[in-house]
């Protein structure tokens, strides 16, 4: 089912097989990945969209995840610069942004709930999550390592 101009309910499901597929991404994040998708002019790829709790434990996701709420996802655009991606998605109003600088594709996460206390972070190589209290203060760090 199409849920906007560029994006279908099926990219947003969960990918275990045990969950109903019935649950839909919170409306304001729909409109924004929208708008990010209008302004940067290229097809965004959702990774990671709403997750089951038993998903998102298997995952090592954060007990109090966003994206159990379809309130987040996780993002990239090929050939597209994820620092930029980041930026344009912070300018047009996601709330929170997290940086996946150390992947195999890089990534970013994207989500609106409330950002306290921080507003982004980065994955490290060691897998551990080091936390910014503005997405600038992240982009310093994540231009210098990558």
């Amino acid at each position: 089912m199409k849920l906007s101009k560029n994006f279908e309910d099926k990219e947003f499901f969960c990918p275990c097989k045990n969950c109903k597929k019935d649950k839909l991404p919170d409306p304001r994040l729909l409109i924004l990945l929208q708008e990010l998708r209008d302004l940067i002019e290229k097809p965004i790829i959702i990774t990671s969209g709403i997750r089951c709790v038993s998903y998102n434990k298997k995952i090592g996701g954060y007990k109090k995840s966003p994206h159990l709420e379809g309130k987040a996802v996780d993002i990239f655009s090929k050939d597209f610069d994820y620092i930029k991606l980041a930026r344009i998605s912070r300018w047009i109003g996601f709330s929170r942004i997290g940086l996946y600088p150390f992947s195999n594709s890089k990534f970013i996460h994207v989500d609106i709930i409330e950002p306290y206390p921080n507003e982004s972070w980065i994955k490290n190589w060691d897998g551990d999550y080091i936390y910014y209290k503005s997405l600038e203060e992240a982009l310093k760090i994540a231009k210098n390592d990558t």
